[in-house]
């Protein structure tokens, strides 16, 4: 890394630092209680049956939840650790703005400043890629709570995400248990992670992805190679891929497949 990618990454964490930009696990949890998705106003049934739609609702909530933290905690932050940091562009930029007008100093502060401004809000952009797949694995979550399906959450091991019901079910019996492995996009090494699934030779074995943009090849790959679920938004399967019968919709997923792990 340069030196001054060195210097805004640690610019950008004392930002997220001071501005105490919530994790995951609490811009979810926020995003939950702002839709109403709690317990005691759906039923697990209802859950169930409307899995695709409430999972769509809050993966779409959770980013303007999160863009509202952003910006309380990037608006003053980001500013003042250029300030703080670079005082010689603003000591060149006061002298401009007060020989030629503040207009002209502003627009010498922002060419001095363009490097980190791009650099700043290209760690924002990489920010929300890596958070978005751990928003996406909690959402699922959350929802399998409310629909009373028992779960445990694995530490990204031979990448599953999740195990239905449990883990001890699935030590125990493979064919009574389901492993979940959640990916927000498809677009880079999917072939790793089907192998890896792949190779636990286990029979239930669902690869859960929030890409609108699967390929026939991607589909053919993960099906028909691995003998893996890809489970998708419902229109991505009625439009795309509707004879495709490893690839399921997530209704499909929650009513006929994830109801029977309640027990």
């Amino acid at each position: 890394m340069s030196d001054l990618g060195k210097q805004i990454s640690a610019l950008m964490r004392r930002v997220r630092d001071h501005g105490q930009l919530p994790g995951s696990e609490q811009i979810v949890a926020e995003t939950f209680e702002l839709l109403g998705y709690v317990p005691g106003t759906l039923s697990p049934d209802e859950v169930l049956s409307g899995f695709d739609e409430l999972l769509r609702h809050v993966w779409q909530e959770t980013l303007h939840v999160l863009e509202h933290h952003e910006e309380r905690s990037y608006a003053d932050g980001i500013p003042r650790e250029l300030i703080h940091t670079y005082p010689d562009s603003v000591a060149e930029a006061q002298e401009i703005s007060e020989a030629e007008g503040f207009v002209a100093g502003v627009q010498r502060l922002l060419s001095l400043w363009y490097p980190q401004l791009r650099r700043c809000f290209l760690s924002v952009s990489q920010s929300r890629k890596t958070r978005g797949g751990k928003d996406f694995e909690l959402q699922l979550e959350r929802l399998l709570t409310l629909a009373e399906v028992p779960h445990e959450s694995q530490e990204r091991q031979n990448r599953t995400d999740l195990v239905l019901p449990s883990v001890a079910v699935f030590e125990r019996n493979r064919n009574e248990a389901m492993v979940v492995s959640v990916k927000r996009t498809l677009r880079e090494r999917w072939r790793e992670v089907a192998e890896e699934l792949f190779n636990l030779r286990a029979p239930n074995v669902y690869l859960l992805t929030a890409d609108e943009k699967a390929t026939i090849g991607q589909v053919k790959g993960i099906c028909g190679r691995y003998n893996i679920y890809l489970v998708v938004w419902d229109h991505v399967k009625r439009d795309r891929f509707a004879s495709e019968p490893l690839v399921l919709g997530y209704t499909e997923w929650a009513t006929d497949r994830v109801a029977q792990m309640r027990g």
